[in-house]
């Protein structure tokens, strides 16, 4: 079973989230936003732990934290491992419950139960169990239960009862039996586990084999140390024999002399006393085996901790990754969810990618057993194809003096394709193409506020002139190209959904026909090409929910903002100065010419004379997004 999603209310800055989970979930957003807290609620609920008062979100009433996890994809393992009561045939999910409150930490599980038994159950001793019975019997004679004899009796009676008439069961939350460690046993161990790599994760410290550390879960399920064990047993054996032999030959007879000498010197003092000298054999315990990790490179070897710190979260890594696959071969049905924290921490940006990639392909097939969720702050480890497992993390305040609230996004891939609905064809989106598009999107999925524009060209020469003033990341804004008008709606939708701001800028190609006129063009293609340039306009502008007109002009909605004809039309009206100074750039050899987005980028920033109105609009219109999300 793997985990379908989660609710977390109460736990340090959530107040109340919800979270569909994937095979991968990736939890993105700025530092202090909760994408760890995320982790750490579900690491509380699985693993346990001790909370206290500053571990309940500041804006709570009460003292209160809880937490939610619902399973799905049940197997008969797992229906075996939770019992009938919690997963019978019929369920397609199992939920649980985690919940702190002060003086108590309790378990509680969806069940099928009879609805009326579950004020008995949750009795809090042994006399108020009995009083609840009595009403039971008094308000449901008819169900033939047997009086009042003792809790346990009365405990087997209510679960005989519910075997027998499962048809009158119903689903709810029970709180009856601490569900996790009932009778000393994990439930779920053995079915589905969940690891947490911190970011401050020591791998010289899980390296070492002792209780609990990764690398002794990985020996316990590999390597079978009965034979070597019993053999140092029998070694200690030997050993305190030998010494015993040793002592009678060597030491009893001077002991008994000297023993013999001290006792007549006593003698001068009192009588009917004598002392006695025998040597003492200290008690050898045999230690249990241990394995000793060490590190060959070349011709050295060393220990884990004097090694890179991006090497030690590369054996990490890959020792948990050795952990899910060896427990998925001891069992086939097992699941382990691998929580990481900045899994791009200290990792040169080509092993980043290949962490990303192995993670990913050992997620895809099931058969591996592992489930993987990691909050991240590096492009590496989004692939915009997968936009639908990115969740979006961000605290918001309305007022200064309020309490912050963390609110979490997503986009799935149909409300992504509802929303397409017209413009571009399911498939594209269900297919998971790799769209141009979305090639360049990783980044944007990060920003505050997104500028998305056409070409490559049309971003280099806003983040230009945007630099003359402040460069766009400092206000977290992010310039995204599309690679072309038709290819804005993709990019747009994804980071709409996902509540991410996003000013678009489209060429309205008003001057289309006049260029092909100069190339000479037949009139019936020019005449098609400017129909398509007014039917694209007006879909843009109908996907905006805007009036169409066939050439808008400047900003339509605070989202949409419209260039008159093209970006080198306005620049040539508005900004020649900034044509002058891309001719010396490419002349000196600081630029290069085919259109360079590094070359246009470098002019625009450069230019001695700063560029009018039109062309600061879209800076200006981006930059007022983040004010109003503010």
């Amino acid at each position: 079973m793997r985990i379908q999603s989660v609710g977390i209310e109460n736990f340090r800055c959530l107040n109340s989230v919800e979270i569909d989970f994937d095979a991968i979930t990736t939890f993105i957003g700025p530092n202090g936003a909760g994408k760890s807290s995320v982790l750490r609620a579900l690491n509380w609920f699985f693993n346990g732990g001790s909370l206290d008062e500053r571990d309940v979100w500041s804006g709570s009433a009460e003292l209160k934290v809880r937490v939610r996890v619902t399973f799905d994809g049940l197997t008969a393992t797992d229906r075996e491992a939770l019992g009938e009561k919690y997963a019978p045939a019929s369920a397609e999910t199992f939920t649980a419950w985690r919940t702190w409150t002060p003086g108590e930490d309790k378990m509680t599980g969806n069940a099928f139960v009879f609805l009326p038994f579950e004020e008995v159950r949750s009795a809090s001793s042994a006399s108020d169990m009995k009083t609840a019975w009595a009403k039971v019997l008094e308000s449901h004679p008819g169900l033939n239960l047997p009086k009042w004899s003792s809790a346990p009796k009365t405990e087997a009676a209510m679960e005989e009862w519910e075997r027998e008439h499962s048809d009158q069961l119903q689903e709810s939350e029970s709180g009856g039996n601490h569900l996790f460690g009932f009778n000393g046993r994990n439930v779920l161990s053995g079915i589905f586990d969940f690891v947490l790599v911190t970011a401050d994760l020591r791998a010289h410290e899980e390296s070492v084999d002792s209780k609990g550390t990764i690398i002794s879960r990985i020996l316990e399920k590999t390597v079978d140390r009965t034979n070597a064990d019993a053999a140092f047993l029998s070694l200690a054996e030997e050993v305190a024999t030998k010494r015993t032999e040793i002592a009678a030959k060597h030491l009893t007879s001077q002991l008994t002399d000297l023993a013999t000498d001290l006792s007549e010197e006593i003698a001068a003092f009192t009588t009917g006393r004598k002392i006695r000298l025998l040597p003492e054999q200290p008690e050898l315990k045999p230690q249990a085996s241990k394995i000793r990790v060490s590190v060959v490179d070349q011709l050295t070897e060393t220990d884990v901790d004097r090694q890179g710190h991006g090497f030690q979260r590369a054996l990490l890594i890959s020792s948990l990754k050795m952990l899910a696959n060896r427990g998925t071969k001891e069992s086939p049905e097992s699941v382990i969810c691998l929580a990481i924290e900045e899994p791009e921490l200290f990792q040169h940006p080509t092993q980043a990618r290949a962490f990303s990639s192995v993670l990913r392909s050992l997620a895809a097939a099931s058969s591996n057993g592992l489930q993987i969720s990691y909050a991240t702050h590096s492009p590496y480890f989004i692939d915009a194809r997968y936009f639908d497992q990115i969740r979006r993390v961000r605290r918001t305040s309305s007022d200064p003096d309020s309490h912050a609230e963390v609110t979490i996004t997503r986009a799935t891939v149909e409300a992504v394709a509802k929303k397409l609905d017209g413009y571009v064809d399911a498939k594209v989106i269900t297919a998971r193409w790799d769209l141009v598009c979305t090639q360049h999107l990783s980044e944007a999925l990060f920003a505050d506020a997104v500028l998305l524009v056409e070409g490559d060209g049309d971003k280099a020469v806003f983040e230009g002139i945007a630099s003359r003033d402040r460069h766009l990341a400092i206000d977290g804004i992010s310039v995204a190209a599309a690679q072309g008008k038709d290819h804005l709606y993709i990019p747009h939708a994804i980071l709409s959904e996902l509540g991410i701001p996003t000013l678009t800028v489209f060429d309205n190609d008003s001057g289309c026909a006049s260029r092909m006129e100069k190339k000479n063009k037949s009139t019936r293609d020019i005449r098609n090409a400017v129909q398509q340039h007014k039917n694209d306009n007006r879909a843009i502008l109908r996907y905006f929910d805007v009036e169409e007109e066939d050439y808008p002009e400047g900003l339509v909605s605070p989202e949409l903002l419209a260039i008159s004809d093209t970006l080198e039309s306005v620049i040539d009206d508005d900004w020649p100065e900034w044509n002058t100074e891309l001719e010396s750039t490419i002349t000196s050899g600081r630029g290069v010419g085919n259109k360079n987005a590094a070359t246009y980028a470098l002019v625009s920033e450069n230019c001695s004379v700063d560029p009018s109105g039109r062309l600061l609009a879209p800076v200006a219109g981006v930059r007022s997004l983040i004010n109003a999300a503010n």
